[in-house]
């Protein structure tokens, strides 16, 4: 039987080596945003390009073992393109498993990465090769994703995640 190993949650300690990773590699085009909740969660928002788009861009760190990276897509459609709109979502979740493409109660849709990790060997460099993952993948994506969209992306109308 496999050796069970326990997971106690505390501070997130994954934030602060993030943040020491884009100090020291001269990446500072994130905004650091605390949210003061159960989790430690702290979100380092950015603006990613996506074709002729820029996007709204978090990696979200907390407490647990997953770091979340979220890209903000757009708005969903309504009515009868809708379901057409799920039906491209699902064939993209699909054919590219690192991503999954989702649509919140809200109607806002958004692009994810989670990467799981103890946060004792939390790599920054997992978190960045992954956005660099994302900004190719939406290079290629984006323009037929934003033309099924009610409203496409943007990263400078104050959109908050």
């Amino acid at each position: 039987m496999a050796k069970v190993i326990n997971f106690n949650p505390g501070k997130n300690v994954k934030a602060g080596i993030f943040e020491k990773y884009m100090k020291d590699n001269d990446l500072n085009f994130f905004q650091r945003r605390d949210t003061h909740d159960e989790k430690d969660s702290v979100a380092f928002i950015t603006a990613i390009p996506a074709g002729s788009h820029r996007l709204v861009a978090a990696v979200i760190t907390d407490n647990s073992m997953y770091t979340l990276l979220r890209i903000h897509l757009g708005v969903a459609p309504a009515g009868p393109a809708r379901k057409t709109f799920i039906r491209f979502l699902e064939q993209l979740n699909a054919a590219h498993s690192i991503f999954k493409y989702s649509i919140a109660e809200d109607d806002n849709t958004f692009l994810d990465i989670c990467v799981t990790t103890r946060p004792e060997s939390f790599d920054p460099e997992v978190i960045r090769t992954s956005l660099n993952l994302i900004i190719f993948h939406l290079k290629d994506n984006y323009e037929d994703i934003a033309r099924r969209l009610s409203k496409p992306g943007d990263a400078s109308d104050g959109f908050e995640l």
